[in-house]
């Protein structure tokens, strides 16, 4: 063996006593928690249910921090950019962390060498929502509606994935209608129940509670089979608009550089919180299914997603800004 590897075995060697030393020490001051969402948002509920539980089990207050805009990645730089040592964690998604590489031509942050991910929390589909007393109850009514209105139906999406699926309506669901961003899908259902869209899309935990509520109808989910918090609506695979479901999801991650003990040690946390009994209600109530990734299994999903949501951008026919 050459005398440069031995060297270089003999620094890591030295260096993995110091790393679990870290980590038995860690946390030593408060954590912050970065969203790339606004309060309200399914994303900032789940980040504060586990700032809370995560603040009991670490002996540390664990803190949220909302940094909304370009579909998160302004959350994302941040952390990016991060002293690490795992006080400062990003919960992202699937528009940060994959489709943003396609919407964007130039990121300010790199989601595959820039972060290290620690576990995965959920996956979630999308619903297409109109106001509960307009006449439309099917997407075959909506597209017929958007015919015979002259210029078209116009619609709000808050993320990458409401997004999409608004686009794929128009391109293989017949409907004629021009979308228009919002900061976060609360804010778009907001406009909706107002009357100043057509419809919207939205994450199910946030479309199904004004479902709940009486003040919107949902006509239409992103999953490939209906959703059981929305009996009766059909799903767009099945429809034919979509030729595979479009899901998003949700994970925390850490800055690139913190050592692996700590990555380790949040990740197991995370997991116990989310595999609780609270945690099981929580994403009852959001509409959504665990996904209980280790930090190596959502490393593999990061890379692959960003050639799948690249094909749906792709189909969707959105240009890059």
């Amino acid at each position: 063996m050459k005398r440069i590897d031995v060297l270089r075995l003999a620094a890591l060697a030295a260096l993995a006593p110091l790393s679990a030393a870290r980590a038995q020490e860690f946390p030593s001051r408060p954590i912050v928690l970065m969203v790339g969402f606004p309060p309200g948002t399914a994303s900032d509920t789940v980040s504060r249910f586990l700032a809370d539980r995560l603040s009991r089990r670490l002996n540390q207050p664990v803190t949220v921090e909302n940094r909304p805009g370009v579909d998160g990645g302004i959350a994302a730089t941040a952390v990016a950019r991060a002293r690490p040592d795992g006080h400062t964690l990003l919960y992202s998604t699937s528009s940060a962390h994959a489709a943003n590489v396609s919407l964007y031509r130039s990121l300010t942050y790199d989601p595959v060498a820039d972060f290290a991910p620690v576990a995965g929390i959920l996956r979630q589909p999308t619903v297409v929502l109109v106001r509960a007393d307009t006449p439309v109850q099917t997407l075959a009514d909506l597209a017929e509606r958007s015919r015979r209105q002259a210029g078209g139906l116009n619609y709000g999406f808050g993320n990458t994935s409401t997004r999409i699926v608004g686009e794929m309506l128009a391109r293989r669901g017949g409907v004629s209608a021009t979308g228009v961003s919002f900061r976060g899908n609360p804010q778009s259902l907001t406009e909706l129940i107002a009357g100043r869209l057509d419809f919207a899309i939205a994450d199910a935990f946030t479309g199904t509670a004004q479902v709940r509520g009486g003040q919107l109808r949902a006509i239409a989910v992103s999953g490939d089979a209906p959703t059981p918090s929305l009996p009766g609506v059909p799903s767009l695979v099945q429809m034919g608009v979509l030729q595979d479901a479009i899901v998003a999801w949700t994970g925390v991650f850490a800055p690139a550089a913190v050592p692996g003990p700590i990555v380790a040690r949040l990740g197991a946390e995370i997991q116990a919180v989310m595999a609780g009994p609270d945690g099981a209600v929580l994403l009852a109530q959001l509409v959504a299914d665990p996904y209980p990734l280790s930090g190596t299994d959502l490393a593999a999903l990061v890379r692959a997603d960003i050639a799948r949501w690249a094909s749906y951008v792709r189909l969707a026919g959105i240009e890059p800004q």
